[in-house]
């Protein structure tokens, strides 16, 4: 919807092109996914649930809005917009990381759309 709703808005301003409101684009790749429970022994990777044409920044958060920051060995995003959760000793167990909600964002000349919520939890 605000993809669709900034087109509009900068049509009433500028000509746009026909091509440019077909060729610029946010989508969701797979809005289901809800839940993703792994092994500490394993670990996960969690690709955005999001994209976009052309290329959208893909970019992760912790439900609470915070940013994500790479943590060595444990969490890292990547950069196709993949967050990985690195295998762990329950010594390094911390529920920020390993049990709660991140959402991802994608975002280009169309606008930004938000992911559901997914709750991780090792």
């Amino acid at each position: 919807f605000w993809a669709l709703c900034s087109l509009c808005q900068s049509s009433l301003l500028d000509p746009v092109n026909s091509e440019d409101v077909v060729s610029t684009r946010l989508y969701f790749v797979n809005a289901s996914l809800q839940r993703v429970t792994f092994s500490s022994s394993v670990g996960v990777s969690l690709p955005c649930p999001a994209g976009g044409a052309p290329h959208a920044v893909l970019r992760w958060y912790l439900a609470s809005g915070d940013d994500i920051y790479d943590v060595p060995h444990i969490r890292h995003v990547h950069a196709n917009g993949t967050l990985q959760l690195y295998p762990f000793s329950p010594s390094a167990y911390n529920s920020i990381i390993h049990d709660n909600e991140y959402f991802c964002t994608a975002e280009n000349q169309a606008g930004k759309i938000r992911s559901p919520s997914i709750h991780v939890k090792a």
